[in-house]
């Protein structure tokens, strides 16, 4: 019995991805109108008895996660051998969607960090590291209609619902001190993921804030392979790669950090920091009860005047000689002086030329 034969009315619609263990299929229910995904394991792995394992494991931890951060998984079988299981169709695709080397803007990568940690935490509460978080595991469902050409801006991604998927690698903490292989992506993950010292979810919490570092920087914290993990350096702050606050290379740093006990304790933390850090200024507070006060802008003083007398009789700021109002109070008493002393200069001629007359 073929794939699509056991999956009853679900009709197959196209190849989504593939990896090299396991192919993921779009498939349509006509009957209810909706889509799903269904991932089935390769066909050269399905006779690996510890490959299989760790495949339907994956299934059991996303069935148990329950949470709309996490990717549901509906159904599974096998046909022929060959294990598969029903997930959650994410139609708007994965995080990497939006990544096109330019920065986010910090009100776009919040969200999404959010939801990614929301999706984490219910991992980490269940004993699993996932060990792989990174854009392409991260998965983004809008309205389950989007078109599969259409290549979403963040705006549109950072308001899709953001669901952590492939667990492939992902291993109980309590079996994840014997690591014996290699597995990850060297831009996101943990040092400690190469040296084999043990892991816990500090490592999840290094690879979401790299993730973040990626979205605000547009750049990956680090482009080498899995021998720059071996003397793993903190990266260039954010702050110098894109117009980011000062209390963001805080954040980011300790989340990168190489040592595991210098980062966040959990992805909760890490979240909560960045948008604290984030957030916009807030205004200065006022009085109690009262509006913050607008800035004031004081006028310039009024200049006192008298008030002038029109040769038209009129009571008002023009002289009679069309000059204002301010300049005819000045000259005023400078005139009255110059009459005075014509004045006393006439009566003191007169008074000279009747002395005159006298003697």
């Amino acid at each position: 019995m073929s794939l699509p034969e056991r999956l009853g009315r679900l009709r197959r619609v196209r190849r989504l991805g593939s990896g090299g263990f396991a192919t993921v299929w779009l498939y349509r229910d006509d009957e209810l109108r909706s889509d799903v995904a269904v991932k089935a394991l390769a066909d050269n792995w399905a006779q690996r008895h510890d490959v299989r394992e760790r495949f339907l494991e994956e299934a059991r931890i996303l069935r148990a996660a329950d949470s709309d951060h996490v990717v549901r998984v509906h159904d599974i079988g096998e046909t022929d051998g060959t294990p598969w299981f029903v997930m959650t169709y994410a139609d708007r695709g994965s995080l990497d969607t939006g990544l096109t080397g330019v920065p986010w803007a910090p009100a776009y990568v919040v969200p999404v960090v959010e939801q990614a940690a929301a999706g984490l935490a219910v991992l980490h509460a269940r004993g699993v590291v996932h060990r792989d978080v990174k854009p392409q595991n991260l998965l983004l469902r809008g309205d389950g209609h989007a078109d599969p050409t259409d290549r979403p801006g963040p705006d549109v991604l950072a308001a899709s619902r953001l669901m952590v998927a492939d667990l492939g690698v992902a291993k109980a903490m309590v079996h994840a001190s014997g690591l014996t292989q290699v597995v990850g992506t060297p831009a996101y993950m943990a040092p400690e993921q190469v040296t084999g010292i043990g892991l816990d979810t500090r490592a999840d919490v290094h690879a979401l804030g790299a993730v973040a570092y990626h979205l605000l920087t547009g750049r990956v914290l680090r482009d080498g392979g899995f021998a720059e993990l071996v003397e793993a350096r903190p990266p260039v702050p954010p702050s110098a790669l894109a117009p980011l606050p000062a209390a963001v290379d805080d954040v980011l740093l300790r989340a990168v950090h190489p040592r595991p006990e210098e980062r966040w304790p959990d992805v909760g933390g890490l979240a909560s920091a960045l948008a604290d850090a984030l957030a916009p200024p807030a205004a200065p507070p006022g009085p109690p009860g009262q509006p913050v006060p607008a800035v004031v802008r004081t006028a310039p003083r009024p200049v006192e005047t008298r008030d002038v007398v029109g040769a038209d009789g009129a009571d008002g700021a023009d002289g009679a000689d069309g000059t204002d109002g301010a300049e005819a109070s000045v000259r005023g008493p400078w005139l009255a002086v110059v009459l005075t002393l014509l004045v006393l200069a006439g009566s003191f001629a007169a008074a000279f030329g009747v002395v005159s007359l006298v003697r």
